[in-house]
């Protein structure tokens, strides 16, 4: 079957998903309980229908790898960049 982005479908193993991409013989499917996944577009696959008309992914859309990595640099930055308080122990006498 040929299947094109937005198509919402029904996987075995992943559930409900939607087509995002179809990559000659691969389908990248954004699933609704398992994520986004590759794969073969020989897989058995069954049409399906959104789980309501304004249905919408709640997960951060995929951030590209460097994004990512950006924002870990940044966290590091910021705690490195934070006032250190120190406590004073005192003795007893």
């Amino acid at each position: 079957m040929n299947w094109k982005p937005q198509d919402w479908i029904e996987h075995a193993s992943f559930g409900l998903g939607r087509v995002n991409e179809s990559r000659g013989d691969r389908l990248d499917i954004d699933f609704v309980n398992s994520g986004v996944k590759t794969i073969l577009t020989t897989t058995e696959l069954k049409r399906a229908n959104p789980p309501s008309l304004d249905f919408k992914f709640t997960r951060d859309k995929r951030k590209s790898g460097a994004s990512q990595l950006k924002d870990v640099a940044r966290r590091r930055q910021l705690v490195a960049e934070a006032p250190t308080t120190s406590t004073a122990v005192t003795q007893p006498r």
